[in-house]
């Protein structure tokens, strides 16, 4: 997990606003897989929720320093 926080903590603005986008699309897929029963790995969906919060809090930190 230290790993994925530190290639977030690399990018700029734009690209994590780009990730972050891209995370949020990800994340609608899973939950109408989910509600058809078709997602398989159902850790997924909290893995996904877990990359978004850790992409907003550094979004967030950025914007304040």
């Amino acid at each position: 997990m230290k790993k994925k926080t530190e290639t977030l903590h690399g990018k700029s603005e734009a690209e994590l606003e780009r990730d972050l986008a891209i995370c949020e699309e990800d994340l609608r897929k899973l939950r109408f897989d989910q509600s058809f029963n078709k997602l398989k790995n159902v850790k997924a969906l909290g893995e996904k929720k877990k990359e978004r919060a850790r992409i907003m809090t550094l979004l967030r930190q950025k914007q304040v320093v």
